[in-house]
């Protein structure tokens, strides 16, 4: 069948499965099937193709599967990211924590920067790339988080280090002068959809506390683990109060709140009661 004809057909099924951009995807799911890119998809829709070849792929996207785990990669910050099933997806609202890192570093020259619950290393990674004076280290509970962190690294040509442990536990003390976070802060009551309720990975979703609780131990732990001048978090739609009280309970000021283009607060930006001193 002509290329442009399974597009359509494939279109169909998916916008039925409810998937929210059904056309874009499709023709993502054929160059990805196709060994091409999606420009050249659009180019040649008079190219034969067996839809039988295509099918697999077409299935997984109708089962609700996300895209980028069945392409294994993901755009992030300009560059492409691999991603799998042991990792969240990276999502653009995560750029807003490289951006306000990178404004608070600037050349990014003798900074220490820790990543923690680093997943894929999107964060880290980007940091290290775009200000190439810092050094970065992510760190994850997960060993198969920082296989897929490795494995981005190497590719990407970043030079970080790596750390597994819960938290602080098993982190070398030194200090980290800048540390972020993209924390689980979704509360296990919170309607999701299926890409991601069914398919990316809970410990890096979920919190306790109505999605709060990994907040608290951020606030609880993180200076005196890195003695850190600024920490910077991703929150949730409608977090920015509750984390806030978090962490003024725990000594810490809030620096800025940075809000996408719909006005929502997505990174907050916290600074030790006496970073001065530091």
């Amino acid at each position: 069948m002509r290329l442009e004809d399974w597009i359509r057909d494939a279109t169909d099924e998916l916008a039925l499965a409810g998937v929210d951009s059904p056309r874009l995807d499709a023709q993502v799911l054929a160059a990805h099937g196709l060994g091409r890119d999606r420009s050249w998809v659009l180019a040649h829709p008079e190219e034969l193709v067996s839809g039988d070849d295509l099918r697999g792929l077409l299935q997984r996207r109708v089962n609700r599967e996300p895209l980028a785990y069945i392409t294994g990669v993901r755009e992030f910050y300009g560059r492409t990211f691999y991603v799998d099933q042991d990792v969240l997806v990276p999502r653009q609202e995560t750029e807003f924590v490289v951006e306000r890192a990178k404004l608070w570093m600037g050349d990014g020259k003798d900074f220490e920067v820790l990543d923690v619950g680093t997943g894929s290393g999107c964060i880290g990674i980007s940091l290290a790339l775009e200000c190439p004076g810092t050094r970065v280290t992510l760190l994850d509970k997960s060993a198969n988080a920082l296989r897929v962190a490795n494995k981005n690294a190497e590719s990407l040509g970043a030079r970080v280090q790596f750390v597994h442990s819960d938290l602080y536990a098993a982190l070398p003390r030194r200090r980290y002068r800048v540390v972020v976070s993209n924390p689980p802060y979704v509360a296990h009551r919170d309607d999701l959809p299926p890409e991601v309720r069914d398919f990316e990975p809970e410990t890096a979703l979920f919190a306790e506390a109505d999605g709060l609780a990994m907040y608290r131990r951020l606030a609880a732990e993180t200076f005196a683990a890195t003695r850190c001048e600024v920490l910077i978090v991703e929150i949730g739609q409608g977090q920015a109060d509750g984390v806030s009280a978090i962490f003024s309970e725990y000594g810490w000021d809030l620096a800025d709140a940075m809000t996408d283009l719909s006005r929502i607060v997505r990174t907050l930006t916290f600074c030790p009661a006496d970073v001065a001193t530091l």
